[in-house]
């Protein structure tokens, strides 16, 4: 037995010998891998592919990702590749056979911000203010939309929430993760001249055509004018257009007057009880007493009291300009008071200076309702007095998408054009 068993050894140890020399013969080639640092700008989980743009460039490469590829996160813990998100900064490696993601990790050197919803973006500059520190972007920088969406830098809101990613002063990518929608009042005549509420946070006078833009979510709004006042519920949507109608509701007329102003210089910003008043047109205001500021740059502020007890009624506000620092200091104790009083006033006539002898054009996409601020302007092609700072322009129309724009108009002694893309069909229409 132990003649066969060793027998038996031999013949297993003769088999072995010759599976390993046949293995050797056949040398398997070594993969080839290709490694880069990018951004993902495309997720599609159904069929396990990713797009990675390569940092500065404009080369997507589209890979595909499986149980095998080692994907780690900020935190260095290891996720599924549905885990990952648009924007994300990541050193990929990958096979050039067959485009198989071997791994994929955020470089120790990569920041990122989220839920911003405080910034601003410096066209002329190309820069970008987040949490009180100043960034670059370039052609490069990826925009786009937590829906796997792309969009451009100017459809960013101030209502939004953005989530921002970059390396060193250099911004990669800035995702909209919370977006905007509109609110578009019907039927409310009876409040023109009166206020908007939007759940405390938005205050804003009553004008013809109005169309608000808000972050997304549901809103208790309340439109006054004198003793008339009433209150509707609103869901908003992202890019969505929702509507109130207010055709069941009247106004009570009962001591209420119509207050008109004439301030001078052309230009000024009037605040009634501190809120901007477009003051174009007769202002109905409900008996009582009121605060009454007027500020333009290069004037002292004036303030005062403004008491309604009458149907109609003229306020005429004529504005000193400022005298140098020796006179300054002789101004009366109204002025200043009425200066410091008012600081926030002050600060938007700076950002919102009225260049009266200029306009800003709008000439597309042609059809479009025009709205600055949530000022209705008119309807593509249409011309306005020119207003100078950083504002949004929305474009409104009835079938398509309403698209919003952040916009700077410069102080430069020129009328400004302004033309936008074409507007997209809603489908929910």
């Amino acid at each position: 037995m132990l003649i066969i068993m060793a027998f038996a050894g031999v013949l297993m140890g003769c088999g072995k010998s010759s599976n390993y020399q046949k293995g050797q013969q056949q040398t398997a080639e070594p993969i080839e891998t290709q490694s880069f640092t990018g951004i993902i700008t495309r997720i599609d989980k159904k069929l396990r592919q990713i797009s990675v743009r390569e940092i500065d460039t404009d080369v997507d490469t589209i890979m595909n990702y499986d149980a095998s590829s080692e994907i780690t996160d900020k935190y260095k813990e290891e996720i599924d590749g549905d885990e990952l998100e648009l924007g994300q900064i990541m050193e990929t490696t990958y096979r050039t056979d067959d485009a198989r993601v071997v791994s994929m990790k955020v470089p120790d050197d990569a920041w990122e911000y989220s839920d911003v919803d405080k910034f601003t973006f410096d066209t002329e500059e190309c820069s970008m203010e987040v949490a009180g520190e100043l960034y670059q972007y370039s052609e490069q920088t990826y925009f786009g939309s937590i829906d796997d969406k792309k969009i451009d830098m100017l459809e960013l809101s101030d209502k939004d929430k953005l989530t921002v990613r970059g390396v060193g002063y250099k911004v990669y990518s800035v995702v909209r993760t919370e977006g905007h929608g509109y609110i578009h009042l019907l039927n409310y005549s009876d409040f023109l001249g009166g206020m908007i509420n939007i759940d405390d946070d938005i205050i804003l006078p009553v004008t013809k055509n109005m169309l608000i833009t808000v972050s997304c979510g549901t809103y208790r709004i309340t439109i006054s004018k004198g003793a008339a006042k009433a209150s509707k519920t609103v869901t908003v949507k992202e890019d969505k257009e929702s509507t109130l109608d207010f055709s069941d509701y009247r106004k009570s007329v009962k001591n209420v007057g119509s207050v008109r102003f004439n301030v001078d210089p052309q230009g000024a910003d009037l605040f009634i009880n501190g809120t901007r008043i477009d003051y174009s047109k007769p202002i109905s205001l409900n008996y009582g007493t009121y605060s009454v500021t007027a500020s333009l740059n290069g004037y002292n502020t004036y303030t005062g009291r403004l008491t309604v007890a009458e149907a109609d009624k003229t306020i005429n506000i004529s504005l000193e300009p400022k005298e140098d620092t020796a006179s300054a200091a002789t101004q009366s104790p109204e002025s200043t008071a009425a200066a410091t009083a008012a600081p926030t006033a002050t600060a938007k006539s700076q950002t919102r200076k009225i260049d009266s002898k200029h306009t800003i054009s709008v000439t597309a996409p042609e059809g479009a309702e025009v709205y600055l601020d949530n000022v209705y302007k008119g309807i593509v092609p249409c011309k306005f007095t020119k207003v100078i700072g950083s504002q949004t322009i929305t474009l409104s129309k009835t079938g398509y998408e309403t698209k919003s724009y952040s916009i700077d108009i410069l102080d430069d002694d020129k009328n400004a054009k302004l033309s936008f893309s074409d507007l997209i069909e809603d489908a929910d229409k």
